[in-house]
């Protein structure tokens, strides 16, 4: 009864209970790591995304450098932190394998001293049944306890019989009283080892679980091993890259120079269009009439487009994913600060880009870095100066001089110019200060 109010109610329900909530905590770990994935996903791909648009303005094979540089050191890192996590989960196993190692020991033991127990109680059954007729038999026949047939042969009289009974009955009764102690004692024994068989049945099944577990966590561990093993082999490899790039550094900074030289010279057209869309409005006799015609670019208020609320509209249709917002970005290998004029938005080679207002196409031209460019004069909105341009096309949908309204089709997304993926480049200019394309105006 100890072992059962002690061990078999406590530490059994214990067990089951770990079984369950562990059952239960799988399922919700394995959402967890599901959502988790997905996040981790996510997170590579932006910062992919944010390296391949700050590489921006140096030549293919110089981004392809510093790209299969920063991979190899993400998949060292990846892979040292799959490791840690192989580590810390095989540390978990192996104590859970122990523990239940314990478990089933305690559980083997205490069955064992149950079915001791009960042994000895039968034992002690049986000693009592016999020692319950030898009893009546001795009663009965031997002479020294004036027993019943003696009695009857003998010159006894009725008081030594009354005594006789009263004495006969109390020793049998003493030993049926015995009897029942100890059979009752057998039947909460019997009780408290199926019990103890089933829960030690239960623990042996943990212990199993433990076990698989374990060998499954010692060979996630040793895979996660070798795989480090052989990324660390590509230590001389990646100081190899390091060292290329380093003797790189400088090419990489002469074409930077280059690219902030083709900044330079947007800005200048940019502000020469401005002066001449505020000398236009000076020269005019009604600015209000001016703004509103076709000819000054004016995007109206009652423009078509696919998006509502706004003078200007996304130079592409659906969603828009950002990959590298407009503002100042630090380049990865030389550490130069510069200004990114544009807002990058992911988007697939040949994919269709749209004018943002209506107004005049100033230029379709090759601009070095920026590839083929599609520049835009929207003239004078809301007593401001606006210029679109759309950057690294690969085929253009318009020419200069062209009348474009709202929506309408200008080129297609491309790779042209110092980049390393299609993408969508867009600028906005307003009274000849670059700004933040995104949120539109």
């Amino acid at each position: 009864m100890f072992f059962r109010n002690r061990f078999g109610k406590v530490a059994g329900t214990a067990l089951l209970t770990g079984a369950l909530v562990f059952a239960g905590a799988a399922g919700t770990t394995m959402a967890s790591d599901r959502s988790d994935q997905v996040s981790k996903e996510k997170a590579a791909s932006d910062k992919a995304a944010k390296l391949r648009s700050s590489l921006e303005g140096v030549s293919a094979d110089l981004a392809n450098s510093v790209i299969a540089l920063e991979n190899a050191k993400d998949a060292q890192k990846s892979a040292q932190g799959a490791y840690d996590e192989a580590v810390r989960v095989q540390a978990g196993a192996a104590r859970e394998q122990a523990q239940a190692q314990d478990q089933l020991e305690v559980a083997t033991a205490q069955l064992k001293q149950v079915e001791k127990a009960l042994a000895a109680s039968q034992e002690r059954e049986s000693e009592n049944l016999s020692n319950i007729g030898k009893v009546a038999r001795e009663t009965y026949t031997n002479p020294s306890l004036g027993g019943t047939f003696e009695f009857f042969i003998s010159d006894k009289n009725s008081g030594d019989l009354s005594t006789y009974a009263r004495n006969a009955q109390l020793a049998a009764q003493m030993q049926s009283d015995s009897l029942k102690s100890v059979q009752n004692q057998i039947v909460g024994q019997k009780n408290s080892q199926a019990e103890q068989r089933e829960l030690t049945s239960q623990v042996r099944k943990l212990k199993e679980q433990a076990d698989a577990a374990l060998q499954a966590a010692d060979g996630a561990k040793a895979d996660k091993e070798t795989k480090l093993e052989e990324l660390n082999q590509t230590l001389e490899e990646k100081k190899k890259q390091e060292a290329e790039l380093d003797a790189k550094k400088g090419e990489i900074s002469k074409q930077l120079a280059e690219a902030e030289k083709d900044q330079q010279a947007a800005r200048e057209r940019i502000m020469q269009i401005d002066a001449q869309n505020r000398s236009s409005q000076a020269a005019s006799s009604s600015s209000s009439a001016s703004s509103g015609s076709a000819s000054s670019g004016n995007a109206g208020s009652s423009s078509a487009g696919y998006m509502a609320g706004g003078i200007f509209q996304a130079p592409i249709k659906g969603p828009l994913h950002l990959t590298s917002p407009f503002g100042y970005r630090i380049h990865p290998v030389t550490g130069q600060r510069r200004l990114h004029m544009g807002a990058d938005i992911a988007a697939g080679c040949g994919l269709p880009q749209y004018a943002a207002a209506n107004g005049t196409v100033v230029s379709t031209r090759y601009e070095g870095t920026g590839g083929n460019t599609v520049t835009i004069n929207h003239g004078m909105l809301g007593g401001s100066s606006w210029i679109s341009v759309y950057r690294h096309m690969t085929q253009f949908a318009t020419s200069p001089g062209a009348q474009v309204s709202k929506g309408q089709l200008i080129g297609y997304t491309g790779a042209t110019g110092r980049v390393t993926g299609c993408h969508v480049h867009f600028e906005l200019w307003k009274n000849g200060t670059v700004i933040n394309p995104i949120p539109l105006p």
